[in-house]
Parts: structure tokens; sequence; C-alpha cells
């Protein structure tokens, strides 16, 4: 009998061990998909801008120079150059006529302007002077994306030397079935070259730990960190920041004060990491979030 006793206590013992670990595996299975802090306190700005009347419908951001930031707004083919220290725009870059203008990107030495259909412009820019109706060497860019797009973010991405466009609401071309999934493109600036890279994915957005959007996320601007290489997918539509690596995986997605920011459409870093976040409004407002 004393054999049979040990043999018994030993198996009851294998199975109380086995039991909750199969249970833990079931509950490690179901539960949601990690969600990383975003380094910045998005909550508490370090600085906050109001911006003149004519960014009251600021669109787009860039770094341009120490102190200086290039912004664009939604209706005027007009490149601003706000300057952080006095707190007022010092330049204007006119490159054309009227028309839905969503992103700018200065980048070695030339401004880079999107329009909501996916054409760019560019020009290399001479702070200080002001010519009208002509004079400034504008180049025009035609994307060729399939179909008609709403492409809302630009940002740059020195590692491929690219241009990243951030579709808001892709043509069912090339979105087939009219899905709510954003794919984001890369413009090759020495090649000339257009090709579909990462997809922000709604399902995974809405897989994620922490609050979930309650209505899909449309990019509204797109910035790559200086110093991690993450992109950081701003959305005024789902009114939150999303993080993602240059492979599509997201790493974070933290809403955003609707009182901060009320329509959030510009983004872009200093190259120490300090982000910038433009918000639409009454008052066009710039806010600035120190890394922690």
């Amino acid at each position: 009998m004393l054999p049979y006793t040990f043999l018994m206590l030993f198996l009851v013992s294998l199975l109380s061990a086995c039991g909750p670990q199969k249970k833990k595996t079931e509950s490690a299975e179901a539960s949601s998909l990690p969600n990383e802090a975003v380094p910045y306190d998005l909550a508490n700005p370090t600085e906050r801008y109001t911006l003149p009347k004519e960014l009251r419908e600021v669109s787009g951001l860039s770094y341009y120079k120490p102190g200086k930031l290039a912004m664009i707004q939604d209706e005027l083919a007009v490149v601003f150059i706000y300057d952080l220290t006095r707190k007022r725009v010092t330049d204007e870059h006119v490159f054309g006529g009227k028309g839905d203008y969503e992103g700018v990107e200065f980048v070695d030495g030339t401004l880079y302007m999107l329009r909501s259909d996916g054409e760019l412009y560019h020009f290399k820019p001479t702070d200080g002077v002001k010519i009208l109706g002509g004079g400034v060497d504008i180049h025009h860019i035609k994307i060729e994306l399939a179909g008609k797009n709403d492409v809302e973010g630009l940002g740059y991405d020195p590692k491929l030397n690219a241009l990243l466009l951030a579709t808001k609401d892709p043509s069912a071309k090339i979105q087939p079935g009219g899905g709510n999934d954003k794919p984001i493109y890369f413009y090759d600036l020495k090649r000339a070259t257009l090709w579909r890279g990462p997809v922000l994915r709604q399902a995974v957005l809405a897989d994620m730990e922490g609050d979930k959007p309650t209505e899909p996320v449309k990019p509204s601007g797109i910035a790559v960190h200086p110093k991690t290489g993450d992109y950081y997918v701003l959305a005024a539509n789902g009114h939150r920041l999303v993080v993602m690596d240059r492979n599509g995986k997201i790493r974070s997605s933290a809403a955003l004060d609707r009182a901060l920011l009320p329509q959030p459409e510009g983004i872009c870093f200093a190259p120490d990491g300090t982000l910038y976040i433009a918000s639409e409004g009454k008052k066009g407002v710039l806010l600035q979030f120190n890394s922690r």
C-alpha cells in the first residue's frame, strides 16, 4: 500500500501544478497586445505657443533651423517660418496658388510641400527674401498613386533617404474593399520612385492594452524620431498618437487631450528629440513636449 500511496500523492501534486499553469497560458493568449509608454508627457506640454491668424488652420510642421519651424496651412501655398524664441512668423515663402496643402518637410536645404492628392512641390528657400508672382524655382513631383486619395502626412526617414506619405483615406484602388487600414508610402528622393511601406492596422490598435480608439484612426501627420527611428503617426480622426517601427509593428497607442489639441494636424521633432504638435482650432496652437 505504501508505494501506491506515494504514487497517488505524486499524481495529485503533478495535476495541481499543471492546472493553474494551463489557466495562466489561456489567460495570456486572451490578453491584449502590449502598449509601451510614449516617452513624452502628452498631458503636460513644456511650452505652448498661440499661432497667428494666418496659421489658424495649421496642417503641417517641420524642423527648419535651430529655434525655427516651417509650417503650412491647408488653404495657402505658403511656407511660414516660425521663430520659437520670438514667438512669431519671421519669413514666408510662396510657392503656388490655392489648394489643400497638408504637409511640409525640410530636407538638406530643400522644402517639400504635400498636397492632399499626393502631389509634391519643392524649392530651396532663401530666408529674408520674399518673391511674389514668380521668381522662385518651384519643382513639382507627380506621385503615381492609383485613384483619388487623401494624403495628409509628410515626413522624412534619413536612413532610407525617403519622404513618408501617410494616407488618411486611401483610394479603393489601393485599399481593396474600402478597409480602414492606412498605408504609408515611401518616396525615394535619390531614385524618384514610390513604394508602399508599413500599414497602420485598425485591428491591432483595437487589440492593444489601455484605452481603445472609438473611431477609425486616420493619420493627419507623421514624423520620424531622430534618435530611435520610430515613426510617430498623429491622428486627428481617432485623436491619438501612434508609434510604430519601420516595418509597421505598433509599439504605442496614446490618446490625446482634446482640450489641449482640438484637431491635431502637424508633428515634427527637433534633432534633440523635442516633440512639437500643432492643432487647428479657433486659434492655431503649437505645443512642445520635452522627452522624459
